[in-house]
């Protein structure tokens, strides 16, 4: 409860932070303050009510998620009460919620996987004569270093799913290409010509959104089924079950490589943008947007392992999500009080870091950076705990 208490401190201090600009962040800092005790106080019995502090049970991923956003909706009404709800901010109380769902998930996860490693530990001392060949990944670092051993196995799982994807195709990658190049045209025909969209390089600023948002859709969508797919290998061959989704992710990264060395340089020819220090920071989104969705795919490859509704699920979510990511609109368009929930959007920090560096020639801001690190180290946490949790139950259920 006391790490809680201090988690929530924190996240509601960085919601504010998020809301409003530095220089009005100082005017809203009081009021803040005033009205903090009974936000963490309200989250924190919302927890207890939903069980978040009794034993560790099944259930622990939904009864955290369930105390932490009952509890931020209820604070939000308390401290409607006492200030008016016109000095609310509602942006403040999404993004309050949202980064106390994903730290309490995160640092409950890790204690978690530090009770299942002292377990099986206490299992190993009771018999010398056996050994226990997931007694190596048990840790996060020491997953992170199996995954190092067993490279090899990654590597082949990816070059695998790119040969069969081409193999006895004419046009080879080039099919690759002609989903965002047929997506592209769509768009630009639609909001140029029908809707009289007056963007000279429209298609452009499409084509940074969609590349990234078709990356990080085959992702997830293909990672529901790494796990359950994979029930013969699994029973018959040791290796760390993390590597099916990671295997998802990579093939899908070297996809995304393939297509942006294609349209990228012709966009930048096509419509003279000339190369500025910003563009540098490419590597960097593109690495935090790969560690999210890694942690993404190996969320949802635990849970359609036990839940094959997942799927079904992601397909609807995965389309909503579309229309809530700044792709074919801006976000400073927005009216103020929406910016932010947008912003909160799971793949817009990453898209919109891509627009900053290649349309406007910016560097991001600071809140776009704290939102795609928190989203990618959060989910990468919270997914790796899960299927390490979980993976000795894989077999029984499937």
């Amino acid at each position: 409860m006391l790490l809680d208490a201090t988690l929530g401190v924190c996240a509601y201090l960085a919601a504010y932070w998020l809301r409003f600009e530095a220089e009005r962040f100082a005017a809203f800092l009081p009021s803040a303050w005033s009205t903090m005790p009974w936000v963490v106080g309200a989250q924190l019995m919302a927890l207890a009510l939903a069980g978040a502090y009794a034993p560790p049970r099944a259930t622990w991923l939904a009864r955290v998620i369930a105390g932490a956003l009952a509890g931020t909706a209820a604070s939000s009404i308390l401290v409607g009460l006492i200030l008016g709800f016109e000095g609310v901010s509602r942006a403040a109380f999404v993004a309050d919620a949202l980064l106390f769902s994903i730290g309490g998930l995160g640092w409950r996860g890790v204690w978690a996987l530090t009770a299942l490693t002292r377990a099986r530990r206490r299992l190993d001392s009771l018999s010398d004569a056996l050994v226990d060949r997931t007694e190596e990944m048990t840790t996060l670092s020491s997953v992170i270093a199996s995954l190092y051993r067993y490279r090899e196995l990654l590597k082949n799982l990816v070059l695998k799913d790119l040969k069969l994807k081409y193999r006895g195709s004419v046009f080879g990658f080039l099919w690759s290409l002609a989903n965002p190049l047929l997506m592209i045209s769509v768009y630009s025909v639609a909001f140029t010509v029908i809707l009289k969209v007056r963007s000279p390089r429209f298609p452009y600023y499409v084509m940074l959104g969609q590349l990234s948002w078709t990356f990080f859709s085959n992702s997830v969508t293909m990672s529901t089924g790494a796990i359950i797919d994979n029930a013969g290998l699994m029973r018959n061959v040791f290796f760390p079950r993390a590597i099916l989704p990671i295997g998802t992710v990579l093939f899908n990264l070297a996809q995304y490589f393939l297509t942006v060395a294609v349209f990228l340089p012709i966009m930048l020819f096509w419509y003279d943008v000339a190369l500025s220090p910003p563009m540098l920071l490419f590597p960097v989104f593109l690495a935090l947007q790969t560690v999210f969705s890694i942690g993404l795919a190996l969320i949802l490859a635990t849970l359609t392992a036990f839940f094959r509704d997942i799927r079904h699920l992601l397909e609807v979510a995965l389309a909503a999500l579309f229309w809530t990511t700044p792709i074919i609109y801006e976000q400073a368009a927005l009216p103020d009080w929406l910016r932010l929930p947008i912003l909160l959007s799971p793949m817009s920090p990453f898209v919109v870091a891509y627009q900053k560096l290649f349309f406007y020639q910016e560097w991001p801001d600071t809140t776009v950076w704290l939102v795609a690190t928190t989203y990618a180290i959060g989910a990468f946490v919270i997914g790796a705990t899960l299927i390490l949790v979980f993976e000795d139950r894989f077999t029984e259920y499937l």
